[in-house]
């Protein structure tokens, strides 16, 4: 791993470097970061102008690829609207001044198309309104995180026709490789040494294993850091770059980054994880969002990308953990079911990894990639605080931070997948006692009510859990089964309820009722729709679990003779477990699959019974 040598890269800087400091560049660690949650920001479409033009209704040229007008002093006026979700970092685009033209391809709006390494983008604003932005980031406590390339600079116009001159301070042709297509994904070599872009932009791709390119980049990076005090960087199309040109390049910097690296097999991506300090955990991300973007994905497939991932990286739990960002398409894409939605963000932010949230995601944003309808600005969407996955992010970083408090060395926990069937997926992070237990499924919101049953949890029986999001109470019962009632396919987080004091969470409702110590409160709000109306329905079940025997093999049954229906795994959504060495997994049959959903439309209260 990539160390960050603070002290020393602060004592190399110049007398007249210093003299031009805004702030003191924190150099930020790996372990510092692992502790923070970051919300990506697209700097040209997150608030129009400075933010004094309230209007949802500014247009933008999506389609186009054309600027919209977002800036550095809008960023800093909607501050608030970030931390609101519980963010302490913010990663925003490339700062350097880029190719001015209008092309077939659009306008320079990402900020990924460089020209000059010492001037900035003059459309988000000056340096005095960048170093305001990032002065008011750090003294609410924030970090900031710098997106910037490495790989090539921006012209407009073909490969074979370069003007070099008008590139700095790379410019002379004999900085670049001479002119050739990624064409050929496996092949390193071409990766690495030939030219992304097309014809109407191309993007000429810098000899990065030179001495003299290393250094040029070396100082400018080291400049960077210190004159904006910048905590963090993003590094894109890391994996066009040879991974030996990242130490020299980190140790410059002097900061931690996370590079971009768009290879889902983790053995060949973690390459870069090691010479960079981190990437973005793509070969999590594919599996990711194929297990979540309908109720047939697979939970088995990313499983099977958790375990390899922790064989093949060094460190999973510094890797960039994302299930949307401004190269793919957002997950509404996919699906409109809010229920997944809440899923793939929940294993963002509890699984391994530094939590990170493309900026519209809170607002379910949908759109692809081509043309790049992902890019749309926020400012359309009016920033709903009040929106549901606003307020679901909202939850899951005020626990995330109130459990780091509880357990310092929560984030270096490994996740540990402790279940996993057809549709459910149990996993275990924290130190024993004090760990987080979270249970993702991809049902679906329209799935019915059921019952999971879950062993290898870590707690003793009769251990009182709270369910964050809903506060209902969950005992161990005394067989050492987690029950753990799942309903409208949406995830469920579960910690233990003494540690949950001085937290802001479920203060008023964890002891409220005094359920008692056999019974599961189950309270969950329902969108729905009545006579052609939308409506939000609460619904509330009292669930006591059946007192469980076991087999002379150990095996928990429901009591004989039990009234209690059992429904086939498959009625509910739920299959089978997979069973693996040192994977207990248990799923007990349907509880409540025959419960009238009109009965929780209307918000009755229901009382069922369920197995051990």
């Amino acid at each position: 791993m990539t160390s960050f040598p603070c002290a020393a890269h602060l004592l190399s800087l110049s007398l007249l470097a210093l003299s031009h400091f805004f702030g003191t560049a924190s150099c930020a660690s790996a372990a510092q970061w692992r502790s923070r949650s970051i919300y990506q920001v697209l700097t040209d479409r997150f608030v129009h102008d400075d933010g004094s033009d309230n209007s949802t209704s500014v247009p933008c040229a999506v389609e186009q690829g054309l600027y919209c007008g977002g800036q550095w002093s809008g960023i800093k006026s909607r501050l608030d609207y970030i931390q609101g979700m519980g963010f302490d970092a913010v990663w925003i685009s490339p700062i350097t001044a880029q190719l001015p033209q209008r092309t077939g391809d659009g306008e320079a709006y990402t900020g990924y198309w460089q020209q000059d390494l010492y001037a900035l983008n003059s459309k988000f604003g000056t340096a005095e309104e960048l170093k305001d932005l990032i002065g008011e980031m750090h003294s609410r406590g924030m970090y900031i995180m710098l997106d910037l390339v490495v790989n090539h600079f921006g012209y407009a116009g073909p490969g074979w026709d370069v003007d070099y001159s008008v590139l700095n301070p790379f410019n002379d042709r004999k900085y670049y490789h001479d002119y050739c297509t990624v064409d050929d994904p496996g092949n390193a070599t071409n990766t690495e040494v030939c030219w992304l872009g097309d014809w109407k932009v191309s993007l000429a791709d810098l000899r990065t294993e030179d001495a003299d390119v290393q250094a040029m980049f070396g100082d400018w990076i080291e400049q960077m850091v210190a004159n904006y005090s910048i905590d963090g960087l993003r590094i894109d199309t890391s994996i066009n770059v040879e991974p030996s040109f990242f130490p020299g390049f980190m140790d410059s910097a002097g900061v931690f980054a996370v590079g971009e690296v768009m290879q889902g097999d983790d053995s060949l991506a973690c390459k870069w994880a090691d010479a960079i300090g981190s990437i973005l955990n793509y070969p999590i991300y594919y599996t990711l969002t194929r297990a979540f973007k309908s109720t047939e994905g697979s939970i088995g497939d990313l499983v099977a990308t958790i375990k390899s991932a922790k064989a093949n990286c060094q460190d999973t739990t510094v890797l960039g953990s994302f299930s949307e960002n401004h190269d793919v398409p957002r997950f509404a894409n996919y699906t409109d079911d809010m229920a997944l939605a809440k899923n793939i963000i929940a294993y963002t932010f509890l699984a391994d990894g530094i939590p990170i949230i493309y900026q519209g995601q809170e607002q379910h944003m949908n759109g692809g990639i081509s043309p790049y309808m992902n890019r749309a600005p926020l400012w359309q969407t009016g920033y709903d605080t009040t929106a549901p996955l606003y307020q679901h992010i909202a939850t899951l970083n005020t626990f995330r931070q109130h459990v780091i408090k509880q357990s310092a060395n929560y984030t270096t926990f490994v996740n540990e997948v402790i279940y996993q069937d057809l549709h459910s997926l149990g996993m275990r992070k924290g130190p024993t006692g004090e760990h987080v237990i979270t249970v993702l499924n991809n049902n679906g919101v329209t799935a019915a009510y059921f019952l999971l049953e879950m062993t290898g949890h870590g707690f003793k029986p009769g251990t009182h859990l709270t369910e964050i999001q809903t506060c209902a109470s969950i005992t161990i019962n005394e067989t050492g089964f987690l029950n753990v009632p799942m309903q409208a396919g949406t995830p469920k987080i579960l910690y233990p309820t003494d540690l949950l004091h001085n937290s802001t969470l479920c203060n008023s409702t964890t002891n409220a009722s005094n359920p008692p110590s056999s019974s599961t409160t189950l309270t969950e709000t329902k969108s729905t729709t009545v006579n052609g109306r939308p409506t939000v329905v609460v619904s509330t079940a009292i669930v006591v679990p059946i007192p469980a025997t076991t087999t002379a093999g150990g095996e928990p049954q429901s009591t004989a003779g039990s009234a209690e229906p059992q429904h086939s795994h498959l009625a509910l959504g739920v299959a089978p477990a997979l069973h693996e060495p040192n994977l207990p997994m248990l799923v007990s049959a349907a509880m409540a699959a025959t419960v009238a959903s009109a009965g929780f439309l209307a918000g009755t209260t229901w009382l069922g019974q369920g197995g051990a």
